[in-house]
């Protein structure tokens, strides 16, 4: 198989701790948040059912070993993951909406 040619921008610090992500440690806590909270938590804010595929550091650990192990997570699902995720992370201001349409 060819290699990628295309570089890797992350630093150094960035993926040491990416590496984390593929230890099994991390694949056990994963599944027993998961299997804790079997639904996405951001989804259920507007009583929308969806199943969590994926766990979420509530508070953002950045490269923190502490905070990467320790949490607290959030079950959530992809698209939620992907978008509100990203945003929380880098400190941006979500606004959430009930299923009246108010904000939350």
């Amino acid at each position: 198989m060819a290699e990628s040619t295309v570089p890797d921008r992350r630093s150094e610090e960035a993926t040491l701790y990416r590496r984390l992500y593929q230890s099994a440690r991390w694949r056990t806590l994963r599944h027993h948040q998961l299997a804790n909270q079997p639904l996405c938590e951001w989804c259920l804010e507007s009583e929308t059912i969806t199943e969590a595929t994926e766990v979420h550091h509530a508070t953002p650990h950045r490269g923190d070993l502490e905070l990467f192990w320790s949490g607290p997570f959030i079950s959530t699902c992809k698209p939620c993951h992907a978008s509100r995720g990203q945003l929380e992370d880098n400190g941006k201001t979500v606004v959430r909406y009930g299923p009246d349409g108010w904000p939350l």
